[in-house]
């Protein structure tokens, strides 16, 4: 990358990075990034659903948000203005760092419409299909259920490596 980008680093404590390289030799910055700065705005400007809860530990009472849709997409805070806020500001990283490793991202409302599905499927084939299906999932040494899963996730650009996991 030609152009060098700045980063507002001031507030960064470098004695905890507990080394001796500078703090912006920890930063990596996509050949990209304008491309994934675009898309980063149009995602940034969806209205995806909020958890907001209210908890206690033995520190304190606080507020945890989270953004079902985008896993692991969460933060806290002490008052629901706080976690609200910084939700906000961790969607934006979220949103970030899943375009820059290139993942796909969930439109609102994906997790509510997932778990109204039952993950059971009944289809009729064909006999010389069904026959065909258990040839196969016999070869590979698997199920019928499993490499009918394989199949279909193969054919949807899921990663093959499904095909040994129970889900």
């Amino acid at each position: 990358m030609n152009k060098k980008l700045k980063f507002n680093l001031g507030k960064v404590d470098s004695k905890k990075f507990n080394s001796i390289k500078d703090v912006e030799e920890f930063i990596t910055v996509s050949d990209n990034y304008k491309e994934i700065e675009l898309k980063n705005k149009h995602y940034e400007q969806l209205e995806y659903p909020i958890k907001l809860q209210k908890t206690s530990d033995e520190h304190s009472t606080y507020w945890v948000a989270e953004h079902p849709d985008l896993p692991g997409c969460m933060t806290h805070g002490y008052t629901k203005e706080e976690a609200l806020a910084n939700l906000d500001d961790a969607k934006k990283g979220w949103i970030y760092s899943a375009l820059s490793h290139e993942m796909l991202i969930p439109e609102p409302g994906t997790k509510s419409e997932i778990e109204d599905c039952s993950g059971r499927i009944l289809l009729r084939v064909p006999k010389e299909l069904h026959y065909r299906l258990l040839q196969k999932a016999k070869e590979d040494g698997t199920s019928l259920n499993q490499e009918l899963l394989f199949l279909v996730s193969t054919a949807l650009g899921t990663k093959p490596s499904l095909r040994n996991k129970k889900l």
